[in-house]
Parts: C-alpha cells; sequence; structure tokens
C-alpha cells in the first residue's frame, strides 16, 4: 500500500493553459500516453458515492482497472481510500484477460469477491458504472512531484458502444506527504489558472449518468 497526497485542477476540453505549468516547471513525460479503463463497485446504495458526496474525510472506492486494448492484458483490482488529506492505495493482479467478454463473465460469476480486496466486506458490492479517459505522465526533474493530464473521458452504460462524454480535463498532482511543503510553494510560485478543487471520476460520472437518465 503507498501513502500520498493529491491536488487536482479542472479544466475545460480546450483551454490549455496548463501546459504553461508543464512547461515552466521542468517537467518530462515518464510514460507514453495511454487509455485507463476501471469499473467501480459499490454497494447496492451506492455508499461510497454518498460518502464522497457529503464530504466525509475518510471514504473509498473500489475499481478493476486496464490499460489500453483489453487483449490479453494484465487487469488489476484496486481499493483507494481517503484519510483525511492523504490517499491510500492497494493494487492486487487479477490476472490476464483475453477481452472485454471474459472480464464480463469473470465478474458476471462474482469470482472477484474471492479476491482478498473483496473478502469480509459486510456490503453487497456490485458493478456501478465504467469510466475511460487518456492519460499523460509527468514528472518534475527533481522527482518529487508526479502530474498526470486526463482528458476525452467517456462513462459507459454499455461498455464498449454506449456512452456519454465528459467535457472536463483533470489535472492531478501526486506527491508524497514529506514533500508536502516543497509542492505547495511550487505550485504557488508557477503558473496554474484554477484553484485545487475535490473531483471524483466516479462520482462526478455517477451524477451525469443519473442526469442523463442512464442509471
Amino acid at each position: 500500500m503507498n501513502n500520498r497526497l493529491e491536488k487536482k485542477f479542472i479544466y475545460n476540453i480546450g483551454d490549455e493553459s496548463y501546459k504553461y505549468f508543464l512547461i515552466s516547471g521542468m517537467f518530462k513525460e515518464t510514460y507514453p500516453k495511454r487509455v485507463v479503463n476501471s469499473i467501480y463497485f459499490d454497494s447496492d446504495i451506492f455508499q461510497d458515492v454518498w460518502d464522497n458526496i457529503n464530504g466525509f474525510g475518510n471514504r473509498k472506492k473500489i475499481r478493476i482497472r486496464w490499460y489500453n486494448e483489453l487483449n490479453n492484458s494484465t487487469v488489476f483490482i484496486e481499493e483507494k481510500k481517503k484519510i483525511g488529506f492523504v490517499t491510500q492505495k492497494k493494487i492486487e493482479n487479477l490476472g490476464n484477460f483475453k477481452n472485454y467478454s471474459d472480464l464480463a463473465l469473470f465478474i458476471k460469476k462474482e469470482d472477484y469477491q474471492k479476491n482478498c480486496l473483496f473478502k469480509n466486506k459486510k456490503i453487497n458490492i456490485k458493478k456501478a458504472l465504467i469510466v475511460q479517459y487518456e492519460r499523460n505522465y509527468f514528472e518534475l526533474y527533481n522527482k518529487k512531484l508526479r502530474v498526470t493530464v486526463d482528458k476525452n473521458i467517456k462513462i459507459f452504460q454499455k461498455f464498449p458502444n454506449k456512452f456519454i462524454e465528459n467535457d472536463k480535463l483533470i489535472i492531478e498532482l501526486k506527491y508524497s506527504v514529506q514533500n508536502s511543503t516543497y509542492v505547495n510553494n511550487f505550485v504557488k510560485n508557477n503558473f496554474l489558472k484554477n484553484r485545487n478543487q475535490k473531483y471524483s471520476k466516479y462520482v462526478n460520472s455517477f451524477i451525469d449518468m443519473n442526469e442523463n437518465a442512464l442509471i
């Protein structure tokens, strides 16, 4: 399990002012751009959604995740917890799947609940929704700060064809607790147009789906 702090900055698609921050801060791209796919899980009453909306300091989300096309690709189960300002993430390898149909069959059989991240849960965890987006990865020259840029967010009712699109671009800063003072000063002294704010792709996608009468 790793612990870290996060800041998120929300932009509208087409607003590229955030790029000045990456240029001025001497970042380098650490990975090629890839597509992130996440299946989020929740209880029957969507407890994780409401914990976030109600602003509870301690909350969590559980998801299955893979990258790019699901073509004999490795799939992971992740539990992401927010405890105050600190984010904790536990990741486990679920195995390789040939395609989405194989993964969907695996989930339908509820075999995923045999995994230790789901064991001993007192709530009925079920598939909630699927979110997909493109992600770019950057790191500051001294490795004290990582930045991801997420765009072209799609929220699926039926994967991979029926979806709605989110018009936001998400800049996320990720750093260790011991580097928090450095990062706070760095952000103040470099150009980021928007103020950091709370944003969950799962929760905001859930709201978007409800507004579009897809849940």
